[in-house]
Order: structure tokens, then sequence, then C-alpha cells
């Protein structure tokens, strides 16, 4: 609710700052028009260019951030899930026409709502946005991390056979191992490899698995082709 709010404010500030820019230009312009001096006039043509292009450069910022605010998770500076249906869409595509492999991995923090009952939703927030941290730095930086909400994140790995994804996959475990404020949390990974096919029913292989690992204790990652559990 708060983020909704403030995604709200900050759309209509960005709407309102660009009225109030074309106002004040042709306000100027008409107050231009009323100075015969040469030098006051050209003074003044200067200054509302340099204002013109002060006010261009905020509003293309402003704009940009507004992008960042819609496709950003604000508790773990990880993509959202707006952000992930984007990028898997345009990665789907770029592996057909390439002929290379995708990898997709959904993770799920096991014992999370344990952890929230016990150590309060602040701590629980607290990990989340370390958990954000440790992926973020786990993955290499042609790869995407997203969070849909809770404690569900995907990895979508562009160029990315088995073996690549399961190093990464340990990787990723072995740096949430370090997290000193994580308790008796762990990771629970489905891991599968994109096939010329819609991409809901791709999640859906891959989230399947991920179902599976949790069905059967969590603290795993299981990869479709080998039928085999990592770690």
């Amino acid at each position: 609710m708060v983020k909704r709010s403030r995604s709200t404010l900050t759309h209509t500030s960005y709407k309102l700052r660009s009225f109030l820019f074309v106002i004040g230009y042709f306000i100027s312009l008409i107050l231009l028009q009323g100075i015969t001096n040469y030098w006051l006039r050209t003074a003044g043509v200067i200054f509302i260019a340099a204002g013109t292009m002060l006010v261009i450069y905020r509003l293309a910022y402003d704009r940009r951030r507004l992008l960042e605010l819609a496709t950003l998770d604000e508790l773990t500076g990880l993509g959202n899930f707006k952000a992930y249906k984007e990028r898997i869409r345009c990665e789907s595509q770029r592996a057909l026409r390439k002929q290379k492999p995708l990898t997709l991995i959904l993770i799920d923090l096991d014992r999370f709502k344990n952890y929230n009952d016990t150590f309060g939703h602040r701590a629980g927030n607290e990990l989340l946005h370390s958990t954000g941290q440790i992926f973020r730095d786990a993955v290499r930086t042609m790869d995407g991390v997203y969070r849909f909400g809770g404690d569900e994140f995907a990895f979508v790995l562009p160029e990315t056979n088995y073996e690549e994804a399961s190093q990464i996959a340990q990787r990723v475990r072995h740096s949430f191992e370090t997290l000193p404020n994580r308790g008796r949390v762990t990771l629970s990974m489905g891991m599968a490899i994109y096939r010329d096919e819609p991409i809901e029913e791709f999640f859906d292989r891959v989230d399947h698995l991920l179902y599976t690992v949790k069905a059967n204790g969590g603290n795993c990652c299981l990869v479709e082709s080998r039928k085999h559990k990592l770690g």
C-alpha cells in the first residue's frame, strides 16, 4: 500500500512539473516580446534557453526514475514481476534466434513464515533485503534477478547451460548460507532450460520442480534434465 502511494505521488509530481514547465515557457515568451532593448532581449533568450535545457534534463531524469520505480522491488532492489515478464519474453526470443540455452531458476525461502512469526516482520524485511544483495552479487552482470513478492525469487540466466547454471545455483546457496541473520531459513530451487514453448508453460515446468523440492523438505535444487538434486 505504501509503495503504491509513493509511485502515484511521483507520477503526479512528474505530470505537474511538465505542465508548469509548458506554462512557464509560454509566459516567458510573452514577456520576452515586450522587451525592446536588444541586449536585454538577447540575455532573456539565453536565460530561457538555459532554463529550458535544465528543465528538460530534470524531466528526463524524473521519467527514468518513474520507469525504475515501475520495474523495481523497493525492499530488495531487485527487479519485480513486471520486469521479469519483460526480460523473460526478450530472452526467450533471443534464445530461439541465436540457438543458445536460456535457464530459469525459481527460488523460495524455506521456513520464512516461521522466521517472521519468531523474529517479527521487521527482521523478515531485513532478511529479504540482505537476500536481495546476496543474490545480486552472486550472479553475473548478464543475468537477471527478480523478486515476485513475499519470499519468491527468479533468476533468468541467458546463454547458460545446466553445468553453468548449477555452478551459479551452488554459489547462490553458499553465499546465502553466510548471512548471519538467516536463522534456520534455507533455499529451495527448481531449474530448467527453455524450449520452444509458451513462457507460461516454461514457468510452470520450473515451478513444479520447485514445488517438488518444497514438498520433500526443501534446502536443495532440483534440475529437470538430470532429475538430480544439487546439495
